[in-house]
Formats: C-alpha cells, structure tokens, sequence
C-alpha cells in the first residue's frame, strides 16, 4: 500500500521539480536583461524622479509678495499718513509702493507690471461710516491665475482686518485716557473727602464748609467722567464675560450711587458724628471706584481688542518636516514605477525577440512563466528598495517608528501589485513604445491621483475611485503610519492592495496562457 502510494507521488514531485526548475530560469535571465541595460534603467526609472528632485529643491511654500500702490485724493491728508505709516509694518507680504492720487497712472502702473496691486482708499471713510455703511477698499490686480486671484483676495481681506484692528485699538486707547482723566478727578475727591473728615474731627466749620464745597463739585466731575468710561468698560464685560456675578459695570454704577447718596446725606445733616460718618463712607467708595477703573486701565489695548490668539499642539509622536513626510510616498511611487515599468517591457520583449516562439514547442506553462518573472522582479525590486530604505533611515535620518516587518510586507505588496499592472500592460502591447507610453501614463495619474502632490480629501470624491486603483494610494498611507506614527498595518488598506495584485495575476495569467496557446495553434 505505502509502495503503490509512493509510487503514484514520484510523478507528481518530478512535475512539481521540473516546474520550479523551469520557472527559476526566468531568474537569471531577467537579472542579466535588466543589467545588461543600464540606460534603460536610468532613462525609465531614475529619469522622472532626478526630475522630482529637481522640483522639490527648487519649490518654495511661501506667500508672495505683492508690490502695492495706493490711491489716496489727498496725498497730504491724515489718511495718506496713517496709511503710510500702516503698509510699512503690516508684514513682508506687502511691499510698499508709496502713495499717488491719480488712479489712472496707477492703474497704468499696474498694467506695466511695475506693480502687482493697487490699493484705492474709500473717498469720505468717515461720513460713510457714519451713514452706517462700511469704508471701501478697492484692490485692482491682473491675475489670470485663479489660484492667486483667490490670494489676492485673501491678502485684501487679511489687512483689511489688521486695519481693522489697529483702528479698534486707537479708540480703546482713546477709552483708556479718559479712564486716566477720571482717575485724577477721583484723586481729588478722595483729597477732598479727606481734608472734610480732618476738619470735621477738629471742629474746624469754615475749612470744613470749604471742603464740602470742593467734594461737591469733585464728584459731579466723577459722575460725568463715569460716564465716558463705562460704555468701554461695560463693553469689555458683555462681550468677553466674566467669573463673577456681578459685572465691572455694575460695580462701578453701584460704587457711584453709594457715593451720591452718601454725598447727599452729608449735604443734609448738621450733625457732627453723621457728617463724619457719611464722609468715611464717600472715602471708601472712592477707593472702591478706583480700583475698579485702574484693572480696566491697566489692561493692554492689544489684548482688549484681539483678546484670543489659538496654539496648535499635536499628539504625533514626531513633527516631521516636508521632505521626510514626503519621502513614503517617494519610495511607493518609485517601486510602483519601477517594477511596472521591467514588468511592461518583459512580455512584450519576449514578443519581440521570438521567445514567445520557443515556448510554443517547450513544455513552459504560462503559470510558470508568471511566477518566474514574478520572482525575479520581486527579488529586485526588494533591493532596490532595501537600498533606498536604508539611506533614508541611516544616511539621511528618516524617522522609523514602526516594525521593521511590517515596513517589509507592505512594500512587498506594493511590488506584487504593481508587477501585475506592468504584466497586463505587456501582455496588452504590440510593441516597447505602447508599453513606455502607457507605464508613463500610470506614472502620470499616480503623481496627481495618489496623494503625492496633495490629499486625497481635495479630489471630488467619484474621482478617488481612480486612486483607490493605483498602489502608490495604499503604498503611501500605509508606509507613513508605520514609519512617521509608529502604527501596526491596516488590514482593510492592505487587504484592498492585495486583492488588486491578485486580481492583477490573475488577469496576466489567463491573458498570457491565451497568447502561448495562440502561438502553439
């Protein structure tokens, strides 16, 4: 039983051995068409990255600056001069061209490109403002750009706010002077309350009289000057909200009623012991009302009006500059490119050369076939990036966060996948200049489909079908979790990569079995 067993198995493991044998001859052979071509290598491979690389020293994030003239009927007004003095320190993104009251030679200016902004400021600010209607600035530019049109309009709006600002933090210093003034009023009620209580202590009547007089008309000065400040004050306190139950507002009104109230009793008693009393209680609430008045003062006008600034924090385990979050998706785009660029250009080599007529009289299968290539490019590919990988992490100092393997199985899946693409393509050719043009057209759509130049949320979201296609989508999110957060693999991104690569082999397979049975008839 066990000889009539093993008997039968000897067939199959002979099978199975001369399949592997077969299918491995492919492993030299590609090594050495791939080695044997360097220019190739270069021209198909390293070509459109040195261009990358170009690119990306030579690209710069930065907001440009914009040479701005502004319009102005009176060049000699105060408006001229406080615009002045405000483009010179609004920031490098305004380059200040001076001031000129002919809107046609500015506008000619700008036509010239001598200018890249002409700014014309509204006519009568102040009577439109108070016809309730909002001042005006008028920007002309000559951008055909939408995307630095859509700036131009930002850049107006963003100093117009800071104007804004600037405009509100003149009128709150103007709040907080008077709020000084009424301090001096109230020093001399407090000194006057003062001088009434010592001269009512040495039953002085006549200085004492002179004294009620002065306080008298103190704190009709501190009631009209209250006045004044409080509308800032009470302002402050509606707008922005405070702990305490009762506003400074309120304190400050109650603060004055007790002071009147107490100013009248005084005004109405010839008692000795009252009046004292009564003159104790004014000396209190003036303090009271000028502590309340000095917090106000002593805020910083920049702070009242622009109260809330934001501080960004992240719970990344690293802030990683551009080009190392870059380089993941690098690294998937190149080993995309890079295998299905050999993988496009084996089959249809084959074609080319006349193999395609020696497999009609050998016993190779077309499941041999694939595997033998898929071998020997996944062994290349595997260097290549085994290579980059361990320049970036140990000669340039890329960020490693994650597990190694993991690192390793996605990349191997990026490979597979890719060398099925490149298959199909070969299998779909007639000739190497098909094959060329359409691994570069995969090329193509990786670089503005995948992620690489921007997110994938800024695409419509019927147009990321064609991303989640392309490996370089997975290869990139997946490469940047494990090595710049530190993170396992996504099962459900890898699976999505995998059953591409599969449904790729498959597709190259019954394709190629097709044409060796076609060439065999």
């Amino acid at each position: 039983m066990c000889l009539s067993s093993l008997s039968r198995m000897k067939p199959m493991l002979r099978n199975i051995s001369r399949s592997i044998i077969r299918a491995s001859a492919f492993l030299r052979k590609e090594v050495f068409e791939i080695l044997r071509q360097p220019r190739l290598v270069f021209t198909l491979v390293l070509g459109p990255f040195l261009i990358l690389l170009i690119f990306g020293i030579g690209y710069r994030n930065e907001a440009p600056a914009l040479r701005t003239i502004f319009v102005v009927e009176q060049p000699d007004s105060q408006l001229a001069q406080q615009i002045e003095e405000y483009a010179s320190s609004l920031g490098p993104q305004l380059v200040y061209m001076g001031v000129t009251p002919n809107s046609e030679e500015a506008i000619e200016k700008l036509r010239r490109g001598e200018v890249d902004l002409v700014a014309v400021a509204p006519s009568d600010a102040y009577n439109t403002i108070r016809s309730n209607q909002q001042a005006v600035f008028t920007l002309f530019h000559r951008e055909i750009d939408p995307f630095q049109i859509d700036y131009v309009n930002y850049f107006g709006q963003a100093y117009v706010d800071e104007v804004n600002r600037r405009v509100l933090r003149s009128i709150t210093e103007q709040g907080q002077s008077e709020t000084s003034t009424l301090q001096d009023d109230l020093r001399e009620a407090r000194e006057s309350a003062s001088a009434l209580n010592n001269a009512l202590r040495n039953n002085d009547n006549g200085s004492a009289n002179q004294h009620q007089a002065s306080l008298n008309q103190n704190i009709d000065s501190v009631s009209l000057a209250v006045g004044a400040s409080l509308g800032v004050l009470s302002g402050v306190q509606q707008t922005l909200g405070g702990s305490s139950n009762n506003s400074d507002a309120e304190q400050v009104l109650a603060a004055l009623a007790n002071i009147q109230q107490s100013n009248d009793e005084l005004n109405q008693t010839n008692d000795n012991q009252t009046r004292i009393e009564r003159v104790s209680q004014i000396e209190q609430e003036l303090t009271t009302l000028e502590n309340s008045l000095q917090e106000f003062q002593n805020i910083d006008p920049q702070v009242l009006v622009s109260p809330f600034r934001s501080e960004t924090k992240t719970i990344a385990a690293i802030q990683p500059t551009p080009p190392s979050y870059f380089a993941p998706a690098v690294i998937a785009l190149l080993l995309q490119h890079l295998a299905v660029t050999f993988a496009a250009l084996s089959i249809v080599r084959e074609r080319t050369v006349g193999t395609m007529e020696l497999f009609r009289v050998s016993p190779l299968s077309a499941a041999e076939t694939l595997f033998g290539k898929y071998i020997s490019y996944m062994i290349f590919g595997g260097i290549i990036a085994a290579v980059l990988t361990l320049l970036l992490v140990f000669v340039l100092k890329y960020p490693m966060l994650g597990d190694w393997n993991n690192f390793a199985i996605v990349v191997t899946v990026v490979l597979f996948t890719s060398l099925g693409i490149g298959f199909v393509i070969s299998i779909l050719s007639q000739t190497d200049s098909q094959a060329v043009q359409y691994t570069m057209i995969i090329l193509l759509t990786s670089v503005f489909f995948s992620g690489f130049l921007m997110r994938l949320e800024s695409l419509w979201e019927p147009v990321r079908v064609v991303s989640w296609m392309l490996p370089t989508t997975y290869g990139s999110i997946l490469l940047r979790d494990i090595t710049l957060r530190g993170e396992g693999i996504n099962i459900v991104l890898l699976g999505g990569l995998l059953a591409i690569g599969l449904v790729m082999c498959l597709l190259a397979w019954l394709m190629l079995r097709r044409l060796i049975s076609k060439a065999r008839r």
